[in-house]
Order: structure tokens, then sequence, then C-alpha cells
């Protein structure tokens, strides 16, 4: 059944896991190392491990064995899984900035709601990843009786030992790292299965017959929703594409350094696992098409062993092997420390040695996932449900609502938990509706009871909006400047541009394109078959002197007249047009009127790749694809019968072909493209640039000036009214009442106050510019420093006169804050000042909240002059200060530059919105001792 050298294989690569795994777990020395690593992942190997993580080993047999009983039913919902990655990248992660640093998904809920509904889902999480598990070990024990005859319990209890002890040991770097290799392992394994299977088979137009005229491949009846088969898919796609966010998942959410690499490896691995499921259905859909009659077993056994060979059967083992480790050891790593960090601590069990303690806990999961692949579960669809069915109705809900800015009580979540609970139970159990699966009801009962205990308890919260919008708000930012590029672009499209620079500027191009494709049509034409020209003689009557006519138009070149040389955009076209027409619809055409001739298929490519290599890639695609439509819908229209669509494996090898090498030219030829588009722009626009330059050089003076200027008058208008009243007292003393001395004292005093204001900002900005300046920390409470400062700044800076209102809102309980004081001070009194200054009547309102155990927030609102929406982001330079206050009696360009310094001193962040006209929100996030 299985030679030595299939043995060797399969024992080199867990070998070669291992040791590399365990090496690179090395130097771990706490759980949050254990948990997220140091968030030094590149984005590819986020995406590979989600990807690893989803390709298990439970997959892949799932995949595969479904497709060849379901057809059509199972590939359309493997798009589910796909939609649920881009949904939580393109949708969610945007809003998840305040979740970015908790080492688990219990932890995050816990922030929000409290200890208890911390615990509960953890307890969730941990029985959802001891499902996950248990699929893998079951998976990995048929593996070991296909291979090894051995009975399926003894296959189950050996991998689950190995597997927990290698993944207990190892952190989330090893997780990764050993994520990343076996990503590579089974991507090349899959295709590799898949081609020598297609190499096997005889009659080519089974598969052919197989989609066009089963019934598990009849649309019509697939999405037949009022039939129970067809609703129960539906049912699974909508389980698969709503984001569970399951423990392993909101890891990997926690292993990036920021929202833009969650957004990226998750829209990467999204494309990754819907091309990896596509092809695994493929592979299922063809065994069927050969072989209808397969049980369960045999489906596996057959793929494994029917068409493989001494060396593939170890290659396919280890790749299969991969698959389960991958999935194994992320659930385990994270299990393990909802267990210890998210269930442990929080019910009071003392803990000295997290880490000891978290390895622990991994043996003790990998037990209980052993009992759950023996005794609950045989099928592997049902292992699959099983794992979500105690975790999506439960958790789910409440943080996805979380995520988008809906705020409870624990007490409502609470409610929401058990209804989500009871309901699956009683559905499962006594209802035993097979073809809608319990989550879904669950999860609907949830969210019902949870609004409905939050409304009519009228319990605190509500839509009150996520917490850290500043992602959010700088993605939309971004992606609305992208659009307006793009529409731009468009508006200024010009067409002789464009194709200037998809055309060579060299003359020797033109000849080389030219003689290229007179041996491209001689190649050809020689090697066709003599019954090809005869079935089509009029057509070659017309190729050759059409080719020939057109090629010599480009060799003709250095003899055009100079004014046609001189009209560059007839040159360019002249080119393409010859370039479409003889290398890629003639290339085409070629293939299909020869059934896909071996040296015609080659020469197609080869003229791929001469397009590719003279264009930019986009415009490569652009003209494969319009030289193809246009060749085919000729062949249809004028050659009928010439595209015989019976020879599937040569057409396949050839869409394979293809695949290499458009993926070989989008590696290779695409950064060519881009660098030489670049050295191009930048030749073309050298000027511009310098005078743009330029530009900035004479604003930079003229910002030189206004700053001087300003400096000058930010003295000489303190030291006027201080020199002012002190001549006068000094002149007048004895004359002047008490209610003029105190004014005249109260004059000098707030002009000293503004006088030494501006120059503790400009010593505190250049000090903390300097990266080696340390804060001299302390415990402050927040809420007091703020309510003191309000007070202080309205008796410096408040008219007695003054019509503004202000409102100043204040938590009940203390808000302790770790940071230094003097800074802390110096922040607070610059956004209240600069309030107070540009709202000269109206509202001011400035409110301070603490976000759950460990961030404060507080917002400073005012009704005044706001600030123009595209200058939001450049009011926080040193020295820049906003077009409505660029005045000798505006802003200096140093109160929000140090703003910004003390927030990012104390790792927080400061965000200014404003609508240009009528109001300004300055937004402060820090975090709490």
């Amino acid at each position: 059944m299985i030679s030595n050298i299939d043995i060797a294989i399969f024992i080199g690569f867990l070998v070669v896991t291992i040791i590399f795994g365990l090496s690179s777990s090395y130097g771990i020395t706490n759980i949050k190392e254990y948990a997220i690593g140091d968030k030094k992942f590149s984005t590819a190997a986020i995406a590979a491990t989600l990807v690893a993580t989803w390709a298990s080993g439970q997959a892949f047999f799932a995949i595969l064995s479904e497709s060849y009983k379901d057809g059509l039913y199972k590939i359309w919902t493997e798009l589910g899984y796909a939609v649920s990655l881009l949904l939580t990248g393109l949708v969610f992660a945007p809003r998840m900035g305040e979740f970015m640093n908790n080492l688990s998904i219990a932890e995050a809920m816990g922030d929000i709601y409290g200890k208890r509904v911390r615990i509960i889902t953890a307890i969730a999480g941990f029985i959802a990843s001891a499902g996950m598990i248990a699929m893998q070990l079951k998976v990995s024990g048929s593996l070991l009786r296909y291979c090894f005859n051995w009975p399926e319990m003894y296959g189950i209890l050996i991998s689950g030992i190995i597997i927990t002890i290698y993944s207990s040991l190892g952190g989330i770097k090893s997780v990764t790292f050993t994520d990343v290799i076996q990503f590579a392992t089974f991507t090349i394994m899959i295709p590799t299965l898949t081609f020598f299977i297609l190499s096997t088979i005889e009659d080519p137009d089974v598969f052919l017959k197989t989609v066009t005229t089963h019934e598990l491949f009849d649309y019509k009846q697939v999405f037949d929703f009022t039939r129970s088969r067809s609703l129960y898919f539906l049912f699974f796609f909508l389980f698969l594409a709503i984001p569970g966010f399951g423990p392993a998942t909101f890891q990997r959410i926690s292993m990036a350094k920021n929202i833009n690499q969650v957004q990226k490896s998750f829209c990467i691995a999204a494309v990754t696992c819907y091309l990896i499921g596509l092809i695994i259905c493929f592979l299922g859909v063809l065994i069927f098409s050969t072989n209808s009659n397969l049980t369960y077993d045999e489906i596996i056994h057959h793929t494994l062993f029917k068409y493989s060979y001494p060396g593939l059967i170890g290659c396919i083992l280890a790749g299969i092997t991969a698959m389960v480790m991958s999935t194994a050891d992320s659930y385990v790593n994270s299990s393990s420390v909802l267990f210890v960090h998210d269930f442990c601590k929080p019910i009071g069990i003392r803990i000295t040695n997290e880490l000891f303690v978290t390895r622990i806990a991994s043996f003790f999961l990998g037990m209980i996932s052993i009992f759950i692949a023996l005794v609950i579960y045989d099928s592997l669809r049902g292992l699959v449900l099983f794992a979500n069915m105690f975790y999506m109705p439960i958790v789910t809900v409440p943080f996805i609502l979380a995520v988008f800015g809906f705020r409870s009580t624990s007490k409502s979540v609470l409610i929401g938990m058990a209804a989500g609970a009871i309901t699956v139970i009683i559905w499962e159990k006594f209802l035993n509706l097979k073809h809608i699966p319990g989550l879904v009801p669950g999860m609907g009962a949830n969210l019902i009871f949870l609004f409905a205990s939050h409304y009519i308890l009228r319990q605190k919260g509500g839509w009150i909006g996520i917490k850290d919008p500043a992602p959010l708000i700088a993605i939309k930012r971004e992606r609305s400047m992208k659009f307006k590029q793009f529409i731009e672009s468009i508006k200024n499209f010009n067409f002789s541009k464009f194709i200037a620079k998809n055309s060579p500027n060299d003359e020797l191009m033109y000849i080389y394109t030219g003689l290229f494709c007179f041996l491209s049509l001689y190649s050809n034409m020689s090697t066709i078959p003599k019954t090809t020209r005869l079935l089509f003689p009029e057509l070659f009557q017309f190729i050759t002197p059409s080719v020939l006519f057109s090629a010599t138009a480009l060799l003709s070149y250095p003899l055009w007249l100079e004014s046609w040389k001189k009209k560059e955009i007839v040159a360019h076209l002249i080119w393409n047009a010859v370039a479409l027409y003889g290398l890629i619809f003639i290339g085409v055409l070629f293939p299909i009127i020869s059934n896909f001739a071996t040296f015609q298929v080659m020469m197609l490519i080869i003229n791929l790749i001469m397009i590719g290599i003279l264009v930019r890639w986009q415009w490569a695609l652009v003209m494969f694809f319009s030289g193809t439509i246009v060749a085919i819908t000729f062949v249809n229209n004028y050659l009928p019968g010439a595209l015989n669509l019976g020879i599937m494996s040569l057409k396949l090898k050839l869409m394979y072909t293809l695949l290499v090498i458009g993926s070989l030219l989008m590696v290779f030829i695409r950064p060519k493209q881009e660098r030489q588009s670049l050295i191009e722009e930048k030749v073309l626009h050298l000027s511009s640039r310098l005078l743009a330059q330029e530009k900035e050089v004479l604003n930079a003076l003229s910002l030189k000036s206004e700053f001087i200027r300003n400096m000058q008058h930010e003295y000489h208008t303190p030291m006027t009214g201080i020199m002012a009243m002190s001549q006068m007292l000094h002149d007048s003393f004895d004359n002047l009442s008490d209610k003029d001395k105190k004014e005249a004292a109260e004059v000098i005093y707030k002009s000293f106050v503004r006088l030494e204001s501006f120059d503790s900002n400009l010593a505190s900005l250049a000090k903390l510019t300097n990266a080696n300046f340390e804060l001299k920390t302390e415990n402050v409470e927040f809420s007091h420093l703020l309510q003191d400062r309000v007070k202080i700044c309205r008796k410096l800076y408040e008219e007695s006169e003054s019509q503004r209102e202000f409102i100043l809102n204040l938590p009940s309980e203390e808000v302790i804050i770790q940071g230094d004081k003097y800074y802390l001070q110096q922040m607070l009194d610059n956004l209240i000042i600069n309030a107070i200054t540009y709202c000269e009547h109206g509202l001011i309102e400035i409110t301070l909240e603490k976000l759950g155990p460990r961030f404060l927030r507080f917002y400073v609102r005012d009704s005044g002059i706001g600030i123009p929406p595209s200058e939001l982001l450049e009011v926080f330079g040193e020295f820049m200060v906003s077009s409505k206050t660029r005045t000798p009696s505006g802003g200096r360009g140093m109160g929000l530059a140090l703003c910004k310094k003390v927030v990012a001193a104390h790792q927080g962040s400061i965000l200014a919105e404003s609508d240009g006209e009528s109001w300004t929100l300055f937004t402060v996030t820090l975090p709490l001792r």
C-alpha cells in the first residue's frame, strides 16, 4: 500500500516541521509573546497562516467528498468562507482599532461587558476549538488507517498526542512559521495531484458530460430554495459567509501591526482560499465523473492511491498532514490562552507562571479533542457544525454588534447568550429540522433577545458608535482620494498619451516586431497539419498576405516619411494594430483550427510573452482577451466545426500552462514595466516637479516669514500690555482707585501668562521632538486635572462679557492615568484655549469617559469658525496653521503640534474633525494606568 520512500518523505516532513517550529519558538518569556508574538509579522505571513488555518485536513476531506456527493451544491457554498474573509478585511477590520491590543476575543468582550461575559466567551471558544482540533484528529486517524491499516482509534490517539505536544511547546511564532511551510506544501500538492489525475483519464469528454447532464449540476435545481436540499446549502453558505471571529481568527487580527495590514492579509487570504477550494471541488467532480459509485472511505482512498505512484504518495501524505497540523496548532495555541488568561484568572485562580500553565492547558485541550473525535461525531460536516454550535450563537452576535458601535450592559448580553444556547439545544435535540442548522436560529435568538432586553429593560448604551474611529476615517479619506484620482484620470484621459505609453519608442522595436510577426506566421504555417490547410483554404489565402502586409508596414518604418514619423499617434496605432492582429488574433486562431496542436499552443505562449515584454501588463491582458474573443467569435461565425470542445485534456493542459506563464509575467514582467513606467514619468514630469519644488521653497520662505512675524506679535502684544500697565502704575499709582489698580494688575498677569504659555509651548515642543526624551510619569487623576484646567483657562482667556456656554461632562468615578502631569496639563490648556479663541460665542462642550478598563477618551467640541476638511491632518504639523487663522492675531502653529507630541508620548491618539464652517471636534484617546 505504501512504499519505504513514501514513509521516508512523510517522516522527513514531520521532522523538518517540528525542528523548525520549535526552534522558532525560542525566547518566549510571557503569555503575550506566546499568544500574539511581537507584532512584526509580514502581511504575507499573516495571510499564509490564515489560509493554512482554514485549509485543514478536514477541509480537504470534506470539500473533496462533499463536492463528489453534492456537486454544484457544495461548489457554490465554498464562496462563503471567501466572503467571510473579505467582510472581515474590508468591513469589520477598519472598525476594530480598539481591539488590536487584546490577546483574545474573550479579553475584548470582557473589556466591554465585564468579567462574566469574558468567562463565558472563553468557555465557548474553548469548546469550539476542541471541536476544530477533533476534526483534524479524525482526519489524521483516517489517514493513518488508509496508509497503514491501523484502527482509526489508534490513529486519533497517536496523532492527537503528537500534535498536542508539538503545538503546546511552540508559541504563535512557531505556529506562524510552520503554517508558512505547510501552506507551501499543500498548495504544491493539490495542483500536482489534480494534474496527475487529469493525465490518467482516457475519455476527455467524461468530465464535460458530467457537469452538463447530471442533476447535481443542474443550476435550476441547485438554486431552487423551495427544495430542502437547496435550502440547507443556502443556510450553510450563510453560516460560512458570516464572520465568526473564532479564537484563531481574532488572534490573527491581534498579530497584525495595524488595520491596513489586517485588510491586506484577509483580502489575500480570501482569494487564495477560494482558489484552493475550487481546485479541491474540481478534483472531487473529476473523480465523480470517472466513478460515481464510491463511498466516503472509497473516495479518499481512491484519491490518495488510485492515481499516485511511490514518491508522490509520500508528498500527498505530507501535504494533508501539513493541512492537519497547520489548523490544529493554531487552535491549540489560541484556546490555551483563552483557558488561562480569560477563564482561570477572572475566576480568581492565582497563577504565578502563566506561560507554563498555558502549555499545560494545551495538553488538557488535546485530551478533550481526542474524546470528541472518538465518541461524539462520525461525520466531518457534523463536527464542523458542532465546533461552531456553541460559539457563534453565543459570542459572534454581541461581538459583531460591538464592532459596529452597539453597546449594552452585561445583563442584556448574558440574556442574549443564554437565549442563543437554549435555542440551539432545543433545535438540535427536539425539533430535528435537518435542512436548517441549529446555529442559524440560535444566532437569531441571541440577536432578538439582546435587543429586546436592552430596550425593554432600558439598559445603558445603544448605538454609540465605534470607540476608535480614526482608522475608519483614514481609510474612508484614502478611498475617497483614490476615487477622486480615478475620476480625474477618466476626465483627463488622453488617448494619444495612453497609446504612447503602450508602444515602443525605439525605431528598432518596430522592425523587430514586424520580423517577429513574419517568424510567427512562418512557424505556424510550416507546422500546421496539411488536413487543416485543406479544410480552410480560403482562410489561409487571406491570413498569409494580410499578416505579411501588416508586418512589412513595421519593417519599413525607417523608410516612412518624416511627416508620418512626427505624427507619433499614427505610428503607435499602427504598431498596436499589427501586434494585436499578427500576434494575438492569429496566434489564438491557429491553435483553435488545429485542435490545440502542441506547436501552435507553444507559439501562442511565445507571442503572449512577447506582448508582455513590450507593453504594460494591464494593456497586455486587454489585448489578449480582446484578441481571443474576436478569434473565437470569428471561428464560430465563419468556420463552423473548427472549435472542437472534445479535446478536454489538451485544453486543460493549455489552461494550466497559460496560468503558469501568466504567473511568471505577473511576477517578473509587471515590476519591470512598473519601474520603466516610473522612470518615464520621472523624465516627463521633471520640469513640473522642479516648478513644484520651487513653489514649495517659496511657500516655506513665506511660512518662515509668517512664523517670525507671528512670534514677534506673540511677544510684542503681551509685552506692550505689561509695559503700558507698569508705566501707568508707576506714574499714577497714588491717583488710581483700587479698582483701577486691580484691573492693571490683572492685565499684567494675563499678559505674563500668555507670554509664559507661548515660551513653554516652544520649549516643550523642542524637548518632545528629541527621541531620547523621557517622561516623568506619575499617577494623575485626569478628571480633576481637566476640571482645574478648564477653570483656570476660562479665568485667564475668557472675557467677562463673553457669550460662550461651557458644558463639562465628567464621570462620577475616578479616572487614573499614568503620565507626565506637566505635559498633560499643557496639552489640555492648548485644546481649551484653542476652543475659547476661535469660538467667540456659542457652545463649548468637553466630555471625558472611560473605555472599559484600559482607555480614556475626551472630546473638546466648539461651535466656532471650524477648520477646512482638507486641512484637518495638516493642523497638527509644527508651525502649520489653518487658513482660517493665518492672520497676525491668529494661530502660531505650535499648540496643536504640541498636543500631538504629548499624546504620542503617552501612547495615545488625537483626531480632528470639522465641517469647515460651524464646528470643530478634537478627540483624544489615552491609555489608563
